[in-house]
């Protein structure tokens, strides 16, 4: 579908998913080159860059992208695929054009424009898909939700579960206190619950939790400063009757970890109302709740999950999100 076509693909390094989304575009035929958005993940050229101090590793960043034109320059790509930029702006990307005339340029958003601002991008893209349906209504561009990759298709269900609910996350925003609240409903109705909150740096979490006191937080061992990998998700969603997702106050669309929880054939507990309007939604399966009172009906748990047709199952399937995206 894609053969002997060659794709530049610059995106963030999360969980792995750059590696899936690489290695299913090889599947397709392509050869791909890879290349991080940022210069580095240690956390501090992460926290400069995601509080708009760039110019604190602005001598990184322009020799990282001064080594990607002397790599790509002397190749020729079909296209060159972009997701959600941090690093890279508007003249970083007319650079690489310069050097790739003859290609097209693809745009995937993955996050909100509210929480990413790379408005002022979009002319340089031949083609613009945003996840938020909110953005791709107000911006005119075409929607596509995110994806489940192949190993959620392999769970399988259980007869009895260790837990009924997990979350799994970093603790952005209000997430720690929605799920605490969730978790303390879960414990008087006598089920279990994994709750895993991710936090890159110690320093982070004394930040807040010392100065900026609405992130609300607890004990320092409620915390992980490593994440889990994508394996350990896996195996909890699989041994979870339902999913809790909570989703950033600034976003619309719905997390990876919706559709992840779609892809596992689990149930679903959000924060996001959103997800009515989804072909997927059946409130057997999923249950809406208010992130400023959270309310779990244990009903919720003494059903079985619904399965969805599968046109609409395999319609969130990763390969098939590639599909859309480069028009197989």
């Amino acid at each position: 579908m894609l053969k002997n076509k060659r794709i530049l693909f610059i995106g963030p390094r999360f969980f792995g998913y750059e590696k899936e989304i690489r290695n299913n575009l090889i599947d397709f035929g392509a050869e791909v080159d890879f290349y991080d958005d940022r210069p580095a993940n240690d956390f501090f050229t992460k926290l400069f860059i995601r509080i708009n101090f760039q110019y604190l590793v602005q001598l990184k960043i322009t020799k990282y992208y001064q080594l990607i034109l002397r790599k790509i320059n002397s190749k020729s790509y079909d296209y060159i695929f972009i997701i959600s930029p941090e690093v890279l702006n508007r003249n970083r990307l007319q650079k690489i054009q310069r050097t790739q005339t003859h290609s097209k340029t693809i745009l995937y958003m993955w996050d909100s424009f509210k929480n990413k601002d790379t408005i002022d991008m979009l002319s340089l893209f031949d083609k613009i898909i945003t996840f938020d349906n909110i953005d791709a209504e107000k911006y005119n561009l075409e929607f596509l939700p995110l994806f489940y990759i192949k190993d959620y298709e392999k769970i399988e269900n259980l007869d009895t579960y260790t837990y009924a609910v997990s979350f799994i996350g970093t603790a952005h925003s209000d997430r720690y206190k929605i799920v605490k609240s969730v978790e303390q409903q879960v414990k008087n109705s006598d089920l279990n619950i994994f709750s895993f909150f991710y936090l890159p740096s110690s320093i982070i979490f004394w930040i807040r939790k010392l100065f900026i006191l609405k992130y609300n937080y607890g004990p320092i061992e409620d915390f992980s400063f490593s994440s889990l990998t994508q394996s350990e998700i896996i195996s909890i969603v699989g041994n979870s009757k339902a999913v809790l997702d909570i989703n950033h106050p600034l976003q619309d669309g719905l997390t990876s970890r919706s559709i992840e929880a779609l892809g596992a054939n689990r149930k679903l507990i959000t924060t996001n109302p959103n997800i009515k309007k989804y072909d997927f939604y059946n409130a057997n399966n999923i249950a809406v709740i208010d992130r400023d009172n959270p309310i779990l009906h244990e009903d919720f748990f003494n059903t079985n999950y619904v399965q969805p047709r599968i046109k609409v199952y395999e319609k969130y399937a990763l390969k098939n999100w590639l599909k859309t995206i480069f028009e197989l």
